[in-house]
């Protein structure tokens, strides 16, 4: 399973994307999107910050990643990609790790 033997490891990210036109609708389909690409989370939440979002996800298996892996892995392609397709954008949009919890 994961890197702690046949126990799960389980982690809790949050992220703020910034450069993007917050919308209802893109808010929706943004968590969508994220609940559809990580059938592992517990729990997704997007929330509308100024420029941006603030995105929560809790995961309870990271399997097969391990912690040095994982979370490069959702910033760099499933949030960025989620991010390109359901959000508008006039600059460049920037994603920065807030917080990380691996347990």
């Amino acid at each position: 399973m994961t890197e702690r033997g046949n126990e799960r490891l389980q982690c809790q990210l949050r992220y703020l994307i910034k450069g993007i036109y917050t919308s209802r609708d893109s808010q929706q389909e943004l968590t969508r999107e994220l609940e559809d690409l990580l059938p592992n989370a517990d729990a997704v939440t997007v929330l509308p910050v100024v420029q941006g979002y603030s995105v929560d996800l809790e995961i309870k298996d990271i399997a097969p990643f391990n912690r040095v892996s994982f979370e490069p892995y959702i910033a760099d392609h499933v949030l960025a990609d989620a991010v390109r397709i359901h959000c508008d954008s006039d600059e460049e949009v920037q994603i920065q790790l807030l917080k990380s919890r691996f347990f």
